[in-house]
Parts: structure tokens; C-alpha cells; sequence
């Protein structure tokens, strides 16, 4: 009896004990939830603040006045020193285009960038007015360009990227500009060409043989001879189109430097080449990444119209990389590089149309939209934006743009 007393009793005693333990943790779980509550609350709230700071910093990025520093200004549009080119769309045409259908070019294809045509497919107006035809990925593991884990291109994949650039580019690039000058009654009206050097890379110890001797492109010498054996190639089968009426809506004005950045051992290359181009009457073009090596001094290294990268889309930056851009390129009297892809790399932004936004916004408020050479980056991803209903506003924005009127449409 008094055993079992004992242990009732004990029995009690933790039966309380559970009890107040269970209190305890029930007290504790309230108090732990109110705080992740408050917590929460607070950086839903502080999330809020920071968006709407964002959202003031970027009104006040567009409405503040950009005062430009010192210097030559922007590469002109429209002048001599451009050939007359304002705006000019970038071509990809490369080993994909035989097997990507973003990639193959038909006359219906480039008509979206020869001209805006509207959403009921009537052509409107022109809109581009320069093609700069472009490529760099190649077959059997080669590359246009040095890259580490491509192997560097030969004499006949020099060619064959040549006869690429010319029949499935300029041949329905040229009809394409037909039918639509023959649209807007323009008969008249020709379009601006740029036809690409693919790089001779020094790594190319074997190119192939030109005027009966092997080049190696380790050798400076060399590397001139192959870029002069690619232009004369180029100009050769030029004139043919020409003769045959292939070509007889375009003007070729110049060849583009593929390589995005100048290398050691490229600067005399270049001069060379650039002296060739224009003992032939033709000029040098190139589009580095934003402060590639020989920005500074490409007058000296021999280009003739260059056009800046932001590289906004790409890189880990903020809205002041356009000014960076901008007072570079106003410095140094280049142009600007419009990068409107339909994919963005910079984990700042949420996606490519933030970013497409921030370009044209910038063009307005840096004043290249009206007062600079501009290169589109690219073709490609533009007709697609034409031809796909939810994307088509980009492509009625970028016509904007090349108006000059943007953000707002231009008089009908």
C-alpha cells in the first residue's frame, strides 16, 4: 500500500512535469512562429523598399541629362567614314546554317530585316540599311576563331566559308532587297555589305598553299599572305556577282575582322591588311567586347569603323556599364554595338527583355540611338522576334529604334 502510494505519487509528479514541459514547447513554438512572422514580414517589406528604390534608380538613370566627356564625339552614321551606313544588322552564317533552320537564310527570311513589315505581312519601310555577314563555328572540330578547344581552320575551310557568305547570303540577301525596293518603289536603293576575315591563327602551321608556297601562320608574313589570298578571293567572285546581276542591290564597303580583341602579334597583321583594303577601295571593320585589348589605339592599329560591346547582357554589371560604354565611345569617336539577343548571361537582370529594354532606354538617353554607327547583334534572333505573335513588339521596337523614335512609333 504505502509502495503503491509512492509510486502514484511519482506518477503524478511526472504526469506534471509532462504537462508544464508540453506548455513549454507549445509557448515556444507561438513565440518561434510570431518571429519568422515579423521576420518574414519585415524582409518581404525591405524586398518592397528595394524594388521600389530599383525602380526609381532606373527612372532617374533614364531622365537624368548625360553631360559627354571631352573628345571626337561618336563614329557618325550616315558619312563617308561609314560608307553612308547608319545601321547595320549582324548575319550569322556559319557551319550551323547547314543544319539549324535559325541559322539558313532565304530571301523570305532576310526580307524581315531589309524591311519592317507588319503584322498583316505588308512591307512598310526599310530598316536595316547595312549586313555585316558573320560566322565562326565551323566543322570537324575547327573554328573561324582561336578558341582553345576548336583546332584552327585551313585554306579550304576558308573557302568554303567564303562561298557560304556569298550564296546563302548575298545571293538571297540581293533578291531580297529587289523585292522589297520594288515594293516601296525605291528601285534605286541599295544595301551596305560587309562581307567576314576568318582569323589566321597562329596556331595553323599548315594552311594550304597560295601562290605556290605553304603557309605557315606562326609567321607574320604568312598570316598577311592568307588574309590578302581571302579578300582577292572575295573581290574575285565579287565581280562575278556583279557582272551577273547577283549582287546588283548591294554595295560592298568593307571586311570585318572577326577576332573580338587584338591579340599579341596581331597589330602589324592588321595594318597590313587594313593597308590592302584600302589600296582597293575597301574599309576595315571590327566589334570588340566591351575595353577589348586594342580599344585604346585602333585608329593606330589600322581599323577603319568600330563599333564598342557594352556587354550589359553578358556580364555581371549595372546600369552604369551604358555610360562606361557610352563616354568610351564618345572619347575614342567609336560607335556602339546593340546586343538584343533573345537570352541574357548578366544575373543582375531577370531576363533578355529587361535587358532589351535597358539598351534602347540607354540609346535614348547616351544619344547613339540617333547620333552613332550602330551594329545589331543579331539577325538571327530578329526574325524570330518578326515572326513569333508574343515576341513581335521587340521587333516593332527595334524598327522604332533604327527611327530614330523610340519609345514611340514613328509618324505613319
Amino acid at each position: 500500500m504505502f509502495l503503491f502510494l509512492i509510486v502514484e505519487k511519482k506518477l503524478i509528479v511526472v504526469s506534471m512535469l509532462g504537462l508544464n514541459i508540453l506548455k513549454i514547447v507549445a509557448t515556444a513554438s507561438v513565440i518561434l512562429n510570431l518571429i519568422l512572422v515579423i521576420s518574414l514580414g519585415s524582409m518581404i517589406n525591405r524586398m518592397g523598399l528595394m524594388a521600389e528604390k530599383l525602380a526609381e534608380y532606373e527612372a532617374k538613370w533614364t531622365e537624368e541629362p548625360w553631360s559627354p566627356p571631352e573628345g571626337p564625339g561618336y563614329l557618325p552614321p550616315g558619312t563617308v567614314a561609314t560608307r553612308w551606313s547608319r545601321h547595320m544588322v549582324l548575319v550569322y552564317i556559319d557551319a550551323r546554317s547547314y543544319s539549324d533552320p535559325n541559322f539558313m537564310w532565304s530571301t523570305e527570311r532576310f526580307k524581315w530585316l531589309v524591311a519592317f513589315i507588319d503584322d498583316e505581312s505588308r512591307i512598310v519601310d526599310f530598316l536595316f540599311d547595312g549586313f555585316l555577314i558573320i560566322g565562326y563555328v565551323w566543322k570537324d572540330g575547327k573554328s573561324l576563331l582561336p578558341l582553345r578547344d576548336k583546332s584552327p581552320s585551313d585554306k579550304s575551310d576558308w573557302e568554303e566559308f567564303l562561298k557560304l557568305q556569298l550564296r546563302a547570303g548575298v545571293k538571297n540577301l540581293n533578291d531580297a532587297i529587289r523585292e522589297v525596293s520594288q515594293s516601296l518603289k525605291a528601285t534605286l536603293y541599295k544595301a551596305k555589305l560587309v562581307l567576314s576575315i576568318p582569323y589566321p591563327d597562329k596556331r595553323q602551321s599548315s594552311f594550304g598553299e597560295v601562290d605556290g608556297r605553304e603557309l605557315n601562320l606562326g609567321k607574320t608574313k604568312d598570316r598577311v599572305e592568307a588574309v590578302k589570298w581571302f579578300v582577292d578571293r572575295a573581290l574575285n567572285f565579287w565581280s562575278q556577282y556583279q557582272l551577273n546581276g547577283t549582287a546588283d542591290k548591294l554595295e560592298l564597303i568593307g571586311f570585318y575582322w572577326l577576332h573580338e580583341q587584338v591579340e599579341s602579334g596581331d597589330q602589324d597583321v592588321i595594318r597590313e591588311v587594313s593597308r590592302y583594303l584600302h589600296e582597293n577601295g575597301y574599309l576595315l571593320f571590327w566589334i570588340p567586347w566591351f575595353m577589348a585589348p586594342g580599344v585604346e589605339n585602333w585608329r593606330e592599329i589600322g581599323f577603319d569603323v568600330v563599333t564598342m560591346q557594352p556587354n550589359y547582357a553578358f556580364r555581371d554589371c549595372g546600369l552604369d556599364q551604358f555610360e562606361k560604354t557610352a563616354e568610351t565611345c564618345y572619347r575614342l569617336g567609336m560607335g556602339v554595338e546593340m546586343e538584343l539577343p533573345l537570352y541574357k548571361r548578366n544575373p543582375r537582370i531577370s531576363d533578355w527583355k529587361e535587358s532589351f529594354e535597358a539598351y534602347m532606354s540607354a540609346g535614348v538617353k547616351y544619344r547613339f540611338m540617333r547620333g552613332s554607327m550602330l551594329t545589331y547583334y543579331y539577325g538571327n534572333a530578329f526574325v524570330t522576334m518578326a515572326t513569333t505573335s508574343d515576341l513581335r513588339e521587340y521587333y516593332e521596337k527595334i524598327y522604332w529604334f533604327v527611327k530614330g523614335t523610340y519609345p514611340n512609333p514613328p509618324p505613319s
